[in-house]
């Protein structure tokens, strides 16, 4: 069997007395993100001098969102008799895969990595490591990064992308 040395010992002490605020950053971002997506929540301009018109055009490329926050998830009746925090993974998907596979580099906040419940946040086109999984789907790991920031990050590459690419768009200002 194999036994930690005491350095990892002692790290994994000193970081599981931050956890339970960790996770509820992460969980409250992530929700917070998954509502703005959704288009739940009215865009908040959580950055001074965010521009309100940038977030709420950007959700019209989204073409869903998954979080058991979300009423409207399949498994949101479950999550809230189970779950204390929905979590801190959610899934968008865009009207097209090419977009969903180049966004994740064009995010400069999220790391473009495969990773779960670190404390930066990651974006991942899923596809590229599983075929059975919608080629327009981005699944992002929420870190403890600010709620506004992420949004406008999120929010300006998304309309980049998708003017660029010229993706069709819901209806929306």
């Amino acid at each position: 069997p194999a036994l930690s040395g005491s350095l990892e010992a002692w790290l994994l002490l000193r970081s599981l007395r931050t956890l339970e605020l960790r996770v509820g950053r992460q969980c409250e971002t992530a929700a917070r993100l998954a509502a703005w997506l959704a288009g739940s929540a009215r865009p908040e301009g959580g950055v001074v001098g965010a521009d309100n018109a940038l977030l709420a055009r950007a959700l019209r490329y989204v073409h869903a969102v998954h979080h058991p926050s979300l009423p409207d998830s399949a498994g949101h009746p479950a999550a809230v008799q189970q779950m204390a925090l929905f979590g801190g993974v959610l899934a968008l998907e865009l009207h097209s895969a090419e977009a969903a596979a180049a966004l994740p580099a064009r995010l400069r906040l999220f790391r473009d990595a495969t990773s779960l419940g670190g404390v930066e946040s990651l974006a991942e086109w899923r596809h590229k490591y599983d075929a059975h999984v919608s080629p327009r789907l981005v699944r992002l790991s929420v870190g403890v990064e600010d709620f506004g920031d992420l949004q406008l990050d999120m929010a300006r590459a998304i309309v980049a992308l998708c003017d660029e690419l010229g993706c069709p768009s819901r209806a929306g200002p």
